[in-house]
């Protein structure tokens, strides 16, 4: 259960996701972990059982590659290349970002995450990985914060133990540590897919957090099956433990957005799209047919705009706009119609209609079939054809 305190923290835009690999690559669905798998290619001695993961990284190099990396980012690449193209891996790792993509008080998300999960289910075109990249950070759009590097430049991958040492002294990094300062000094952080022994946390709370004192802000981590010891040990770094697991952190924040009106249901969302597949058949059956009437070109034309804005409803919905986002469209769209009303200008008015019915639908929670045709006597839908 999320607690009542973190769920206002939320919903005030005071919290920042902290991803780790537990909600990504590094879930459940193959049978080992890289980390395991680098320790078998390895041979790491069996003297050491629980080796640390950049210990086991930086033994890899050393063993493998004479103290170089690139066997080691090869490999990082073929584990994660599986996750990026569409199937059955790709849904597995992609359910807890997809479903923290809706949430719209999450504008900033940080990992330390490799791969390009999270960017992608967040629609973010640039992360910021390196340096060079905080100067195009926009504070009106979300913002993924890598701070161990990506997959998708090599050069930036933070894995081994010299990695580690010299991450935060990187004077090519500087910007990024400098901008995940700013954030812990100012925001409520949650934690997850972390545990207390993975030296990410340690970095991050020994550089960063440890050195704000006793006016840092609390923060979360959601943990599943948090010992005792690590139990004790969050909270003596005045992190809280949530004891619940990532995907149900997720999915339980989701639900009570939706029952609060302040994200589109998943029911609703699924019956528009529905719907576009539905209106889609029917413009295809029916705009070369009868396009040289009045009412047919109306029609197309006012299907164009109900097909743009129902793509635009289900798209912008998983990127986390709200019903108070939706409104403000739906009011722009109307005050335009009225516009192309006064002008008389028919193509604008049908386009326009199209538009505003399928905002009036997802703000109503109709889940009625739409008019798929329109009248250009009424200057309304319809449901049957006007030739």
């Amino acid at each position: 259960m999320i607690p009542h305190e973190l769920m206002q923290e939320i919903q005030s835009n005071n919290c920042i996701l902290f991803l780790g690999a537990g909600v990504s690559t590094e879930a459940t669905y193959w049978k080992t972990t890289f980390y395991d798998h680098i320790k078998q290619l390895s041979k790491y001695p069996k003297k050491n059982e629980h080796p640390l993961f950049p210990d086991v990284m930086q033994y890899y190099c050393d063993k493998v590659d004479g103290g170089l990396k690139n066997k080691l980012v090869r490999e990082i690449i073929g584990w994660i290349e599986p996750f990026t193209v569409e199937g059955e891996p790709n849904r597995s790792v992609t359910m807890f970002h997809s479903e923290i993509a809706r949430v719209p008080y999450f504008r900033i998300i940080v990992t330390t995450n490799w791969d390009p999960l999270c960017e992608r289910a967040c629609n973010v075109l640039v992360p910021m990985i390196e340096d060079r990249d905080i100067p195009f950070w926009d504070e009106q759009k979300r913002q993924v914060l890598k701070i161990h590097g990506c997959v998708t430049r090599p050069q930036t991958i933070v894995a081994t133990r010299r990695d580690y040492e010299a991450c935060t002294t990187d004077k090519t990094r500087g910007a990024v540590f400098t901008k995940l300062r700013d954030l812990m000094a100012t925001k409520t952080f949650i934690f997850v897919g972390y545990s207390i022994t993975d030296p990410d946390f340690k970095l991050i709370y020994d550089e960063v957090i440890a050195n704000l004192g006793k006016f840092r802000r609390r923060s979360y981590v959601i943990d599943p099956t948090p010992t005792k010891r690590a139990t004790e040990d969050w909270d003596k770094r005045g992190v809280k433990v949530v004891k619940m697991y990532g995907m149900a952190f997720a999915g339980q924040l989701t639900r009570h957005l939706e029952k609060s009106g302040v994200i589109p249901r998943g029911g609703v969302i699924e019956n528009l799209r529905q719907q576009f597949q539905r209106v889609e058949q029917i413009h295809m059956e029916t705009c070369d047919k009868w396009q040289a009437t009045t009412g047919g070109f109306a029609s197309s034309m006012y299907q164009d705009g109900l097909l743009h804005a129902l793509e635009h409803i289900i798209v912008e919905s998983k990127m986390g706009k709200s019903f108070d986002d939706f409104n403000s469209t739906i009011k722009e769209y109307e005050q335009t119609l009225q516009q192309c009303k006064r002008r008389k200008i028919l193509v604008e008015i049908a386009y326009r209609s199209g538009w505003v019915e399928a905002l009036k639908r997802l703000i109503s929670r109709d889940m009625r079939d739409i008019p798929p045709f329109y009248d250009p006597m009424k200057l309304e839908p319809s449901q049957l054809l006007v030739p």
